[in-house]
């Protein structure tokens, strides 16, 4: 069985900012999340790094 996920790492920023937390499907959240990370990880660790400077 194939989980849904949002689209991208937008998409998934936009239902975070604008949907209720308890209207989202943990299942759903858990896929976009794995599909996008190869995107978000790189901008939270570049974050991190400006931050730590």
């Amino acid at each position: 069985m194939l989980t849904p996920a949002f689209s991208g790492p937008i998409a998934l920023r936009d239902k975070l900012a604008h949907v209720p937390h308890r209207k989202l499907n943990a299942a759903v959240l858990a896929a976009s999340v794995t599909r996008a990370e190869i995107e978000i990880l790189p901008l939270v660790r570049a974050q991190l790094a400006d931050l730590s400077a």
